[in-house]
């Protein structure tokens, strides 16, 4: 069923697509090696496939000779029956024929035994060649496929990596990361597997008709009248079969997409409360796609039906008549060879369907990744693109070199002074080509200069870093470096003189020096250090227990926003740029941390071209020019002074910026910085650890899986080429430590012995226990099961009727001649009624097993997600619960039980059922026959539990690299920019390289036991009937067993074995099922330990705001050694404006997250009114409590839906949806856009940081909060569109508490209490005004936001 059915999948898309590939492109990638292994395995597939014919043609020749003599016996039975029954008198004559019986049996026997010896030898010799033919090919063509389909890997992920960002941008990077693992194992399986087998099959039947027209050509030709018809009708069922699959595969696409964004951006979900709106949407998803599903199912069992058993079977039944009328009684035993190889003909023609498909979409699959590698890209190149054009091998597509437009000047060229200059540059994102993004952009920045660039959000500031670093090219005017058009550099070597940190900074899992040294490769540890000083991260870095060692986890995800954006800023310094870009780099620091910074990068930037890109003018105040664009153009541009005296845009929002009328330069006067000395030694940092930290021996403990231990990509060389090594296992987090091998370690009696390592799958289930657990689960399908087991059990018995129809037909021989016909009519009509009751079983049968995996499949795919979303962001911060990894089991892993359930489940039962059926009978019709036949069920069982108990062991192994290769390439794939930025493109195709390494080995050993077990399958069954040949010789001669049982015996038993050996042959699958079935139930049967986000427990109260935090202890469970938030308590009133500021990392964020529960407080209460957070719904409290981040996330939803995610439809009006956006400043910017509010968003829309924030702000204003968070909220905004959200805010404020964390003091003056955290405590809280008098951590921030 399973194969029909991707046959079927298969010819839709032949039928859609006129150009499938070609051969020739299907082994571009084959080197003089493959070719050679694969004309072995030609050769090797045409000796196995020329043989088998032959086998049953000389097993025919021996029938004969048997139905002869049992003939010769039959009628002197008879003849001495008719001498006994007439009592003949003459005694003499009696005892003469009885004498002259017993010498002729003699001879008979004699003749018999000399005839059958040879057939005996003969079959034996082909069948010991047979065996080492298949052996050979398979390994060969095995070895042959891996070799190709790893090149293919390996140059798919290169060429993506030096493609344009505007074709990338074009594509999904889920779509094109599934390419890798999909289409390149449709091509492996293409190569390895169905090339082979058609090239087999296609020789076994020339040969078997040749064989079968030299046996008899009429009865041949009446039993290839069913082949037209088959073809036939599979080009008419093709041609509807598409409509159908089109839609259920965009579908499935779709469902896909939505998981895979669910769970890159889970946060997002959990705070908006979006779990039920996400369900929902893949519900409908799911329920659409299931309709198609059912339609293509239906038709395809009701069509498999007809074709392959009522057409064929009758076909082969009126032949087989025919047959029998036409010449059976001049040589029965070539009609049964006849009839056993038209037999296996057509169960193989079956089969060809499937390979031939498999062949096309192996092409398809070639062609779509050639299409891919052939694409030209207009401005990247190879990093070695030079060095490959000396070379004189043949090139295939991993080699072809692309010329960077028609201009490819020498590497040596680079920039000397960095003077740029911008010649009439206009632009437009070839996503939105109507739309100039620049529009005669004319500007010189001379070598040295610093130049600042501000505007509003998208005006196209972040637009000219993008040209720059030669992302896109103009589409009007030139960009010069020193006078040099920028298309005439190598963009590798161009990029190598800049460095660039952005707004949203991408870091990569691994640790802080790994993050560091990616923007010098062959950074020494010095190198480093000062890079960390220079971006102001040593400090932090210093203090944890790691050091530099520390792993930071997904994205970073284990870093405050400013401890991510300062270890970008050492990235980019530590390569000594020649020019030096920082597009809000400092946004998410605060202003301590950021003024520190400033100081930094104007050390580091002397004497380098530096440009500079913020909404806050303070990180501008100090540059050489400043350039104000607005729309594209720019109408500003002088020193800050001299902007300031025109009064233009740029002195509006310096006015808008400015912090206030309070005298700061007053408090300045012969006073330091910070007056109160006793206030900052005791929040100093530090302080808290030595008073609170015990020394500890390290080898006491180990964090365990629980524990976000990130895969680690270390560098160990000082070479480029040898950079990029994977350390495979998980460095114990105290392997190193700062103080030797003690850690401080604070007194928490509470978790003393709570950090121990858990098991990877808790309650694991052996054997086939986790699977049947699962069925048992799914109690909807409870009835389709329940009828479709017995109508499969009666379709394995059905099987066998065959074997019975070729002995009874054959026995007629022994009729009296005016019986024959009348035999052969009745023989004929009995066997078409059992045919036609076996197709309305195969039909309802096929179609109940394939509803229910099926719907199986959907079942565990929505639950699984249901589960997964319940959880507590505290859960995907686990190494293990990545969103690679999460994806990988809802769409990888239930598809494998998919395909067990619907595929094996239609052959297992049927295979179970037909073999104890068929050894059953054959033990009652011959004990002594069946058990020499039968020895080849254990013989199958030994061969394939070699090759189980060796795929068990590598099984689990290989399904983790599977995960840790596409979980990298879809990593790499997302954060293109940044990889193309620092040129590490070749460092992360060597990590992927070594990634893939394991598991080629793996694969490699793997196919020689499929080869010894492939090749013993295929050739014991000849090798027993050989043998069973001889012994049934001597049993006919002792007279214990006829031609026609022993025909039955061997026919049930083949039949019997052929159906083990296929069940046999799905261990392996069903071995990687039960693999999976662990990982599915464990995800279905965890428990949410902190929540339940999606529970409809708790209350749901009226409240008024009010917020406090009381004792509270936090620390992260990925870090649970470091103390984040200590003993904080702070009362937050209803309708009130509170800001909470401090330095990076002193846990501001946190007590965000906190506050929506996100994650749950180590010791200490979270008070809502009067309410414990914990007491209330998840799902109501997040509705009360909305929070907008400082890293926007936007969904592949339209504007729309992205503004209302998380609220059911029956509160969404277009009304509500359009009053929020012009409450967020962001209606105006929508309205332009061609579908307004339909227009959709997501991964690669282009819009700015700014219009993404704005979107977000809208999103929470819809909600009309009770308690507004905004961490950062305004960071991405210019003054214009900030004045604007604040007016908004400050409206808001009059019935919603209003939150802050920020580091901008401007945003925050009027707020009616300012606490100041440092180092995860209440250093001061007060006023603005109360603070500034305090002259402690508050006073300080001021004076370095000073903008005077």
């Amino acid at each position: 069923m399973g194969n029909k059915e991707e046959e079927n999948i298969e010819n839709c898309e032949s039928i859609k697509k006129n150009s499938l590939g070609t051969i020739k492109e299907m082994y571009s990638f084959a080197d003089k090696i493959d070719y050679q292994l694969m004309f072995w395995g030609i050769t090797l597939s045409l000796i196995q496939a020329i043989l088998p014919p032959f086998v049953w043609l000389i097993m025919g020749d021996f029938v004969t000779i048997s139905i002869y003599r049992e003939e010769l016996n039959f009628n002197k039975t008879r003849e001495l029956e008719d001498i006994l029954k007439y009592n003949l008198t003459n005694k003499f004559n009696k005892t003469q024929f009885l004498k002259n019986y017993e010498i002729k049996k003699e001879t008979l026997d004699s003749s018999f035994q000399t005839n059958a010896t040879p057939v005996f030898l003969l079959m034996l010799t082909l069948s010991l060649i047979t065996f080492f033919a298949a052996f050979f090919s398979r390994f060969l063509w095995e070895v042959s496929g891996a070799r190709q389909t790893f090149k293919i890997k390996r140059a798919y992920v290169k060429k993506l990596l030096y493609m344009d960002v505007a074709w990338l941008e074009s594509k999904h990077s889920g779509q094109i990361a599934s390419m890798l693992s999909d289409q390149t194992d449709q091509i492996h399986q293409g190569i390895a597997d169905h090339m082979p087998m058609t090239i087999f099959i296609f020789t076994y039947l020339s040969v078997t008709i040749f064989v079968c027209f030299y046996i008899q050509w009429d009865v041949t030709l009446v039993m290839f009248i069913s082949l037209p018809l088959l073809i036939g009708s599979r080009i008419i069922f093709s041609k509807w079969f598409c409509k159908t699959m089109d839609e259920e595969v965009n579908l499935q696409n779709k469902i896909t997409n939505l998981i895979k964004e669910t769970f890159n951006h889970i946060t997002t979900v959990i705070s908006l409360g979006g779990q039920k709106q996400t369900l929902i949407k893949y519900e409908k998803l799911s329920i659409e796609h299931n309709k198609f599903a059912e339609d293509r199912l239906t038709a395809s069992s009701v069509y498999d039906a007809l074709t392959q058993v009522l057409l064929t079977e009758i076909i082969f039944t009126l032949a087989l008549c025919y047959g029998m009328w036409r010449v059976g009684q001049e040589n029965p035993g070539r009609l049964a060879a006849l009839a056993i190889n038209i037999l296996y003909m057509c169960v193989t023609s079956i089969s060809i369907g499937f390979h031939l498909n498999g062949i096309n979409n192996c092409k398809k699959s070639c062609h779509d990744i050639q299409k891919i590698l052939s694409d030209k890209p207009i401005i990247e190149v190879e990093e070695d693109c030079y060095n490959k054009k000396k070379r004189k091998k043949k090139q295939t597509f991993s080699d072809i070199v692309y010329p960077i437009q028609k201009i490819c000047l020498p590497k040596e060229i680079k920039i000397s002074s960095g003077e740029i200059t911008f010649n009439n540059i206009s632009f437009a994102y070839p996503s939105r080509p109507e739309y100039n993004v620049l529009k005669n952009i004319n500007l010189t920045i001379p070598s040295g200069m610093h130049i600042g660039i501000c505007g509003y959000s998208g005006s196209g500031k972040s637009t000219i870093a993008a040209l720059l670093l030669r992302f896109y090219d103009p589409t009007e005017g030139e960009i010069h470096f020193d006078g040099i058009d920028i298309k005439k550099f190598n963009p590798n070597e161009l990029r190598k003189m800049i460095g660039i940190v952005s707004q949203e900074p991408v870091l990569f899992d691994g640790t802080i020096s790994d993050n560091i040294v990616y923007g010098k490769l062959n950074a020494t540890q010095n190198e480093i250090n000062e890079a960390a000083r220079k971006g102001d991260a040593w400090q932090f870095i210093s203090a944890l227990p790691m050091g530099f060692h520390e792993k930071i986890g997904y994205k970073g995800g284990l870093l405050s926003g400013g401890q991510k954006q300062r270890i970008a800023i050492a990235r980019a310094v530590i390569r000594n740029p020649k020019l030096l870009i920082f597009d809000e780099a400092t946004s998410a620091l605060d202003y301590k941390h950021e003024g520190d910074v400033q100081k930094a990068i104007e050390i580091a930037s002397k004497g380098i071209t530096t440009i500079t890109i913020a909404h806050h003018l303070n990180t501008l105040k100090n540059m050489d020019k400043i350039i104000v664009l607005n729309d594209g153009k720019i109408i500003e541009e002088g020193t800050p002074e001299e902007l300031l005296k025109i009064k233009g845009k740029y002195f509006r929002m310096y006015m808008d910026q400015k912090i206030g009328d309070f005298n700061l330069e007053a408090h300045m006067i012969d006073k330091g910085i910070t007056k109160n000395k006793e206030l900052k030694q005791k929040f100093s940092i530090g302080s808290y650890e030595r008073n609170n930290y015990i020394k500890v021996d390290q080898s006491k403990f180990n964090l365990g899986e629980r524990k976000r231990l990130g895969r680690s990509y270390s560098m160990i060389s000082t070479k480029s080429e040898n950079l990029a090594m994977p350390i495979t296992f998980k460095r114990n987090r105290f392997n190193k430590s700062m103080r030797g091998n003690i850690v401080d370690l604070p007194i928490m009696e509470s978790e003393v012995g709570t950090l121990e390592e858990e098991d990877e799958l808790p309650g694991k289930i052996t054997n086939l226990k986790v699977i049947g657990k699962l069925i048992v689960n799914y109690k909807e399908g409870f009835y389709i099961l329940l009828s479709a087991i017995p109508l499969t059990i009666l379709r394995g018995i059905f099987y066998l009727l065959v074997c019975f129809e070729v002995a009874s037909v054959l026995e007629i021989t022994l009729s009296p001649d005016d019986e024959i016909s009348q035999g052969i009519f009745n023989v004929g009509s009995l066997y078409i009624s059992l045919i036609i009751i076996k197709t309305i079983f195969e039909a309802l049968g096929r179609l109940n097993v394939a509803k229910y995996g099926h719907g199986f499949c959907s079942y565990l795919r929505y639950n699984m997600l249901k589960k997964l979303l319940r959880h507590g962001s505290g859960y995907f911060d686990e190494d293990k619960n990545t969103p690679g990894r999460l994806v990988y089991k809802l769409i990888n892993e239930t598809a494998v039980l998919n395909r067990i359930l619907s595929e094996k489940i239609d052959l297992l039962i049927p295979a179970i059922v037909c073999s104890l059926t068929s050894i059953s009978i054959a033990l009652f019709i011959n004990w002594k026959l069946a058990l020499l036949c039968s020895f080849q069920f254990p013989a199958f069982f030994f061969f394939r539990l070699i090759e189980f108990r060796e795929a068990n062991k590598r099984q689990k192994n290989m399904l983790d690299e599977e995960r840790k290769v596409a979980n990298l390439a879809h990593m790499v794939l997302s954060n293109i920019c940044t990889i193309k930025a620092y040129n590490l493109q070749g460092h992360f195709i060597n990590i992927f390289n070594e990634a893939l390494k394991s598991l080629e080995k793996a694969m490699k050993y793997q196919s020689v036991i499929s080869a010894i077990v492939f090749a013993c399958q295929f050739s014991f069954s000849y090798i027993m009937i050989a043998i069973t040949l001889y012994f049934g010789k001597n049993m006919m001669i002792k007279n214990e067993i006829n031609p026609f049982n022993y025909l039955r015996v061997v026919l049930l038993t083949q039949f019997g074995a052929n159906f083990i050996s296929q069940l046999i042959a799905s261990v392996t699958d069903i071995s990687k099922a039960r693999l999976c079935s662990e990982h599915i139930l464990d995800v279905l049967t965890e428990k949410a330990v902190d929540m339940d986000n999606m529970s409809d427990e708790g209350f749901k109260p009226m409240i008024s705001g009010r917020m406090k935090l009381e004792d509270i202890e936090f620390r992260y469970p990925s870090r649970p050694i470091i103390p984040i938030l200590k003993n904080l308590n702070i009362i937050f009133n209803a309708g009130e404006k509170i800001a909470i500021i401090g330095s990076s990392g002193c846990g501001k964020s946190t007590i965000l997250s906190l506050l929506q529960r996100l994650y749950i407080p180590t010791k200490g209460n979270v008070m809502l009114d009067n309410y414990n957070i914990k007491t209330i719904n998840p799902q109501y409290l997040r509705r009360m409590i909305v929070s907008v981040m400082q890293e926007p996330t936007l969904f592949s939803f339209t504007i729309k839906e992205n503004i209302t995610f998380g609220i059911p439809e029956e509160y969404v009006t277009m009304n509500k949806v359009i009053e929020a956006a012009k409450l967020a400043n962001i209606h105006d910017f929508i309205i332009s856009l061609p579908n307004g509010y339909e227009t959709n968003v997501g991964e690669y829309i282009n819009m700015s940081g700014g219009e993404k924030q704005r979107l977000a702000i809208a999103r929470a204003l819809f909600r009309e909060p009770k308690v507004l968070l905004l961490d950062e909220a305004t960071s991405a905004l210019d003054s214009i569109s900030e004045k604007a959200v604040q007016k908004t805010f400050e409206e808001v404020r009059k019935k919603t508490t209003c939150i802050h964390v920020t580091h901008k003091l401007s945003s925050i003056r009027n707020a009616d209490k300012i606490i100041v955290l440092v180092n995860g405590q209440v250093a001061e809280e007060g006023t603005h005004q109360e603070l500034m008098k305090m002259e402690g951590f508050y006073y300080e921030m001021a004076m370095l936001q000073k903008i005077d």
